[in-house]
């Protein structure tokens, strides 16, 4: 019975500081990204983007309006540990050029 709780508690460590070291690595990303980086600076800062929402189609599972404006695409990174609670967006214009970054959080 010691063994499980130990390993249950070693799990919830685990799943804590995994779900830590990916929100600082990926802020430390967007960070790192400036209005009018090419895509290309983008996906070497974070890698490939988990989704890829084209202007007009609303990515339902955090944004409340689709990409409009001068974004053309917005490229989403989803917290694996906090699937559906946590992401971040970089908006990039017609010619590939970042916009505007944002983080994403459900209350």
């Amino acid at each position: 019975m010691k063994t499980l709780a130990w390993l249950l508690a070693l799990a919830a460590v685990l799943y804590v500081g995994g779900c830590s070291a990916t929100s600082v690595l990926t802020e430390r990303g967007i960070a790192s990204l400036q209005p009018g980086d090419r895509r290309e600076a983008v996906i070497d800062a974070l890698g490939a983007p988990d989704v890829t929402e084209p202007r007009g189609q609303r990515f339902s599972r955090y944004a409340s309006t689709p990409c409009s404006g001068t974004c053309m695409e917005r490229l989403w990174y989803e917290n694996p540990f906090l699937p559906h609670i946590e992401a971040w967006s970089v908006e990039l214009d017609g010619t590939g050029h970042v916009v505007r970054t944002s983080h994403w959080a459900s209350p």
